[in-house]
């Protein structure tokens, strides 16, 4: 077989407006909010932001009850990891 050498040029200043493009800003939204869903009633997904060249979203616990069940049964920590899992 033949070897094929690629090279690819990334494009910086092109990923960064990716990054905090409408498409990408909805994606991180709609990934909070499976999160918050998973994780239950207890958590709140905030939207996202853009920091740091990209968006970033929360899922928070709400109040004394939200930080009691995050701790006690590591449900928001759960929904993350099941969530990262099932976006593959």
């Amino acid at each position: 077989m033949a070897k094929v050498r690629i090279q690819v040029e990334i494009l910086r200043d092109g990923v960064a407006d990716l990054m905090k493009s409408d498409a990408i800003v909805a994606a991180v939204d709609a990934a909070a909010k499976r999160i918050e869903r998973a994780a239950g009633p207890e958590f709140h997904a905030k939207p996202a932001i853009l920091k740091d060249e990209r968006a970033v979203a929360l899922v928070v616990p709400v109040g004394r009850k939200g930080r009691i069940v995050e701790a006690r049964e590591k449900r928001l920590s759960k929904a993350v990891t099941a969530c990262k899992s099932s976006a593959r």
